[in-house]
């Protein structure tokens, strides 16, 4: 259950439910400021004309805001009649017009003025306030309480569940409001696990990544969504192995593995102390190694199950395969001794001697390289360092301002890394000489912490309290939740008719007149063009098909009779209708008639008798007359 972050607050407008624009405002027991609020939803119900509804466009400023409102009403309204693609289509007009007019401070106050400059109006006649509560308590309250609805007594959501596109309509609608990154928390945490788990839960591992990805961006810091994005990678890098009955498949395996150990060391990278990372990367280390081992890569195998423990060393299992492949090597060389007695006497090797010559001949070197590698022994020193992170955060202390990031100089004495450091130390020392009692346990720690400035600075009423479960062992171990919210007890719920969409569509006109799909527009229009353009084309070819062969026709039967003129003339029509896709076969065969006929024609004509039209022959002739004849 999700609800808003300004529950705690004196609610100005009505409670979201299917009939909140119905709200009478004659309570007596409404204060001014949520009377103001009733009227203002009252815009709703302007009387807009058909080119106002459609656009928005010529409206005044209680016009705006009315249509705005009017968008939200009817995006209520199908949405509660499971029309959801209609619903979609109204949301996201909510967004468009919202955004259009939440940076404009005029707008804002002659809104003030008009509506909520009545005696009493102590709060939304400011007009940053006004847009606060409209966004949050009525935009999102909406959200939140069809999430709620939908979500009403299901156990196990699927990951396509329609509650979820909600999420995304109130990410939406907070990139428009001032809200920090752990008040989206409150207000989604709940929410943002609950997809994340249905997604894993269908192995769709992509959009789990996305979503993962999506709430880090609200809270980098956080050590938890840090390390869930950093493992839904994991399990997704795991559901691609293939159950190996061969070497081609052990080996396959193994380079699938590399793929995932590539993308978790990267995002070590990003995020240096997060244990959950440095547990994943040894699990990926482990399983490489024994796929190589099982293709028979030893030297490969010993690396890779050294680099295993360096990133997790309390990994039992890693350890014990360690020592059974260091054995595996030890006999391995024992035959490659004995191989080389045989050779000696004589004996030949097969390709499989030569690789298991070969395997022992590489022996333990690139591991020992790796254990004096700067590289080994700056992962185990983060590894160190991220456990007293883990810690830190297990007591319930805060995150540092910017995260657990390596500080410069890598030896430095100073900052959160050496805090937590110190904490773990100092810790470590209190569990294992505890205090007597419980009442002597704040003393106790102060006194440990006497000489030490850092950790007095900390929260010591949190550190107790967690020393006080680990040494009293009053309350189990409990995994850090997100702290009350502060909501109302009945967060908004706002139930569909139904959980499965019924037929709808966009409204066409105004998706038509919207800024919605400008791109599925701008195709349409294009195609719808084309379709113009070549239909005309069509038809006039049809029409110049049909006078060159009317012309051809005539061209041939005035030949017949000499008529010399006709010829002329029907040759012109011909000429003057080009076609644009394809060439006339018969162009020469008209141009030699017609040349014929010229030269018969012309010297009959007296000077005084040539007209501009008989003129027109000739300059025909002289254009037509080319080496080349096109058309």
């Amino acid at each position: 259950m999700i609800a808003n972050l300004s529950a705690s607050k004196l609610r100005i407008f009505p409670i979201v439910s299917a009939n909140v624009y119905e709200v009478n405002s004659e309570n007596s027991e409404l204060i001014p400021d949520q009377k103001v609020a009733i009227h203002i939803l009252e815009l709703a119900s302007q009387n807009f004309s058909t080119w106002q509804t459609l656009t928005g466009l010529g409206l005044d400023s209680t016009g705006k805001l009315g249509h705005l409102l009017f968008q939200h009403k009817l995006a209520l309204q199908a949405e509660s009649s499971s029309k959801w693609q209609r619903a979609d289509f109204f949301w996201k007009q909510v967004q468009i017009e919202f955004r259009a007019l939440q940076d404009d401070p005029e707008f804002w106050q002659e809104i003030v003025l008009k509506v909520a400059n009545i005696p009493g109006c102590e709060i939304i006649n400011n007009p940053i306030e006004l847009r606060h509560r409209l966004l949050h308590e009525l935009f999102i309250d909406t959200h939140c309480g069809f999430y709620n609805g939908l979500m009403w007594n299901v156990t196990k959501p699927a990951w396509q569940e329609r509650a979820f596109v909600h999420i995304d309509y109130i990410q939406h609608l907070l990139e428009l409001s001032v809200v920090d990154g752990e008040e989206a928390k409150k207000l989604l945490g709940e929410a943002w696990q609950t997809r994340i788990n249905a997604c894993k839960e269908a192995k769709k591992w992509q959009l789990a990544i996305k979503y993962s990805q999506q709430r880090l961006k609200y809270l980098p810091n956080n050590i938890g969504f840090q390390g869930e994005l950093a493992e839904v990678h994991y399990l997704k890098n795991l559901a691609k192995l293939q159950e190996a009955k061969n070497h081609a498949q052990h080996i396959q395996n193994a380079k699938r593995l590399l793929t995932g150990i590539q993308i978790l060391e990267k995002y070590l990278k990003d995020y240096p102390y997060n244990l959950t990372i440095f547990q994943l990367l040894g699990s990926l280390y482990y399983l490489q190694a024994v796929s190589l081992a099982n293709h028979h890569a030893l030297a490969k195998a010993l690396l890779c199950i050294q680099k295993a423990i360096t990133y997790s060393p309390d990994f039992l299992q890693a350890l014990k395969v360690r020592n059974d492949l260091i054995e595996t090597m030890n006999q391995l060389q024992e035959q490659v001794n004995q191989f080389r007695v045989d050779i000696r006497h004589g004996a030949q090797l097969t390709p499989k001697g030569h690789r298991m010559v070969a395997e022992a001949n590489a022996s333990f070197a690139a591991m020992n390289i790796y254990i004096d590698s700067d590289e080994a022994k700056e992962t185990a020193n983060d590894f160190y360092i991220a456990e007293a992170v883990y810690l830190w955060h297990k007591i319930g202390l805060p995150t540092p301002p910017n995260g657990w990031q390596k500080e410069l100089p890598a030896n430095s004495t100073s900052g959160w890394t050496s805090k937590a450091l110190l904490l773990r130390d100092m810790v470590k020392s209190a569990l294992q000489n505890p205090p007597l009692t419980k009442a002597s346990l704040p003393s106790f720690w102060q006194w440990k912490i006497y000489d030490q400035p850092d950790l007095a600075a900390l929260d010591t009423k949190i550190i107790c309290a967690f020393l006080e479960r680990q040494m009293f062992g009053e309350e189990k171990e409990r995994v850090l939740i997100t702290p009350p919210t502060g909501h109302f007890k009945q967060p908004p719920i706002l139930a569909p008719v139904s959980r499965k969409p019924k037929t709808s569509s966009e409204p066409f006109m105004s998706w038509v007149f919207s800024s919605q799909d400008q791109r599925i527009k701008v195709q349409a229009i294009a195609a719808i063009v084309v379709a113009i353009i070549t239909g005309s084309i069509i038809m006039r070819e049809r029409a110049i098909f049909t006078k060159r062969e009317n012309a051809y026709q005539a061209i041939l039967a005035a030949k017949q009779v000499q008529n010399d003129e006709a010829v002329l003339k029907a040759s012109k029509e011909f000429f003057n209708h080009t076609s644009l896709l394809k060439k006339d076969e018969r162009t020469a065969q008209i141009l030699a008639i017609y040349e014929e006929s010229l030269v018969r024609w012309f010297p009959q004509q007296s000077e005084g008798e040539m007209q501009a039209e008989n003129n027109q022959y000739l300059e025909l002739y002289k254009k037509l007359y080319k080496p080349t004849v096109a058309n």
